[in-house]
């Protein structure tokens, strides 16, 4: 069965994106991530940004998952203002990623995506990134781990920790540093 996915606003006047588009790329990578859950995404057009957070109505496989994104999060870097598919699938990936975490009991202590710190984000994008390496979404480690260093620092020991997080496949949000 696939995911129900709807996207707002319906028509874009700002950038080229299509809502159908989006919703169809959110409801292949919430099947790579294995969400059944119903997900509204809710875009801004209006910043370039890249912002993203998540909120989980509740913690079971009915509640509905609320996706905000800046419209950078779904851009292509090379021509503004245009859909690129792999970077929002990337972006979704993780954004799913994490709110697949919250559906669980260990995640029940994590923080809300907009009042975490820096250094919660880094910790927690590390852990996301190698997953979605794995799931075949190719994101870009050498980023992940430039804003990993700028957080925990650049030393050998925060290299294996980072390592540790991409590797892994089942932490909870105590396993990761904070």
């Amino acid at each position: 069965m696939s995911t129900h996915v709807s996207v707002s606003p319906e028509h874009f006047s700002l950038v080229e994106y299509d809502a159908e588009r989006i919703a169809a790329v959110a409801r292949e990578v919430a099947a790579l991530v294995g969400l059944t859950n119903p997900i509204e995404i809710e875009i801004d057009e209006r910043t370039p940004l890249a912002k993203m957070s998540a909120v989980v109505a509740a913690p079971s496989s009915d509640a509905t998952i609320t996706l905000r994104l800046e419209s950078g999060a779904l851009e292509d870097m090379k021509n503004l203002t245009t859909f690129d598919e792999a970077h929002a699938r990337r972006s979704l990936g993780r954004v799913m990623l994490r709110s697949s975490d919250r559906l669980r009991d260990d995640f029940a202590d994590a923080p809300a995506d907009l009042d975490m710190t820096n250094v919660q984000n880094a910790s927690w994008d590390a852990y996301c990134g190698g997953r979605l390496e794995r799931l075949g979404l190719e994101p870009i480690q050498q980023q992940y781990r430039y804003d990993f260093r700028n957080r925990f620092g650049f030393t050998d020991d925060v290299d294996a920790v980072f390592d540790r997080l991409w590797a892994s496949e089942d932490l909870g949000w105590h396993d990761l540093p904070t």
